[in-house]
């Protein structure tokens, strides 16, 4: 198919996605989404401030279907452009375009090999390996390279496996002199009746900086029991892990660190949960949970003022050692093939051991989503976002701003005029509402995306 849309901030976005046909022996693809903003933002000193971005997304992909087995591989290559356009604007600041201008290029290539055993007399495996290559607008650059391998064996009601694990990150000097090595290995055991589920492990991990390595040890666990033929699931379970901050992933995260900024990786200690989930009838789902944690090393974002001539428009990160408790719940309902919806929401509280606050990190966040389809030839979306306030740290004095709470409301509908042509219009910030992903940066009002697909 080929999509292509127009609309008062985007201009134009391109989506196309070619694949061969249905095969037993193998499958081939390949895909690309173009997607540009020119669109302006109104500060709060009423100025206006270029705040566009330019996105490129290309993929090649494939998969050879053997007797027992697949082997699958992938490369991309993304380009994401962005502009460093929120400042504090109690500065008088003029900024111009080509100084205030990001770019992230990554290039990727991954393949496996896994099995695809469903009796208990073989085992089943699944070995990769990912290489990516990483580098922004500033000559900051990383190369990381990921094997891994999964191997499991069911047994009449027992199941052991073992994962294995080894990343390691190059990064150039102008970024971080050091490069990083994470070794995880998770030997688990699971028991399984008709009602019920144990598993229980270890997760391992080595993480090598600097020539000085760590050793962790996480314990893992969960169990489940169906009391009421799948109305009503308890469950209960713990975990740990090391997560890996490497320059791709906290770029993703915020495009707006000032570059060169050193990451570390963040030590989830413990995580003890429990809940019930399950359905109240044939058509509706829910999953309530409440978690308790132990995290070191979380990351935060502050203003940097120091490497942004004090208007601060870049980012810089400051950890701290964190308690949090969290509640979920989520409530998804399908009245009929036609019509669903699907309710999220997550309460968290942060006790922090040095930092005031958790900044830039609300407490509540909700999603609402609801799809209708008219006889395969009207489909109509919308969805409802709400976040709430965040704060953020403005200064080491110990000043300490707000950022308001935000409801964002998106309307969408696609006309299906044959098996190959159909229309499109997207409406997005129905309520026009002004907030903040980050500090400083506000972000699109009222916007709206028309277009066209063709399927061949």
């Amino acid at each position: 198919y080929v999509k292509l849309g127009l609309g008062t901030k985007v201009l134009p976005m391109l989506e196309a996605y070619v694949g061969n046909k249905r095969s037993k022996d193998y499958s081939i693809g390949a895909y690309y989404k173009f997607l540009n903003s020119i669109g302006q933002v109104t500060m709060d000193n009423d100025e206006k401030e270029f705040a566009g971005f330019s996105d490129n997304d290309l993929s090649f992909f494939g998969k050879k279907f053997l007797e027992n087995s697949i082997i699958e591989g992938d490369m991309g290559l993304m380009s994401n452009t962005r502009y460093f356009y929120g400042y504090d604007t109690r500065v008088d600041t003029i900024l111009e375009k080509e100084n205030i201008k990001q770019n992230f290029l990554n290039l990727n290539l991954s393949a496996n090999y896994k099995s695809t055993y469903v009796d208990s007399t073989h085992v089943n495996y699944d070995f990769g390996f990912d290489l990516d290559y990483t580098k922004d607008n500033f000559e900051n650059n990383e190369l990381g390279f990921k094997i891994a391998g999964d191997v499991d064996k069911i047994f009449t009601q027992e199941m052991v496996g073992v994962k294995v694990a080894i990343a390691h990150y190059k990064t150039n000097e102008p970024l971080d002199s050091s490069n990083n090595t994470v070794v995880n290995i998770n030997p688990w055991i699971g028991i399984f009746g008709d009602k019920w589920r144990v598993k229980a492990g270890v997760n391992m991990f080595s993480d090598i900086r600097d020539g000085n390595s760590k050793a962790l040890y996480y314990p893992v666990g969960h169990v489940e029991y169906d009391i009421a033929n799948h109305y009503l699931i308890p469950y209960a379970g713990v975990y740990g892990k090391l997560e890996i901050n490497n320059f791709q992933e906290i770029s993703q995260v915020n495009p707006f660190l000032t570059p060169g900024t050193r990451v570390l990786n963040t030590d989830h200690k413990l995580n003890l949960y429990g809940g019930i989930r399950g359905n109240f009838n044939s058509t509706t789902y829910y999953n309530f949970k409440v978690s308790y944690s132990l995290i070191d090393n979380m990351p935060f974002y502050i203003n940097d003022f120091v490497n942004s001539d004090s208007i601060g428009n870049k980012f810089n990160v400051i950890y701290d050692n964190v308690e949090l408790l969290s509640y979920f719940g989520e409530i998804s309902v399908t009245p009929s093939e036609a019509l669903t919806f699907n309710v999220k929401a997550h309460f968290r509280d942060y006790t922090l051991t040095n930092q005031a606050k958790a900044w830039h990190k609300p407490s509540f966040d909700m999603s609402f989503t609801t799809q209708y389809n008219l006889r395969s030839k009207i489909i109509l979306r919308g969805d409802i976002l709400a976040i709430g306030k965040r704060y953020v740290k403005l200064d080491n004095a110990g000043n300490i701003g707000e950022l308001e709470s935000a409801v964002d409301v998106n309307l969408g509908a696609e006309y299906r005029y044959s098996s190959v042509l159909s229309a499109f219009v997207q409406l997005n910030n129905l309520l026009s509402e002004k907030y903040y992903e980050w500090n400083y940066y506000p972000t699109y009002g009222f916007n709206a995306l028309v277009g066209v697909t063709y399927s061949f």
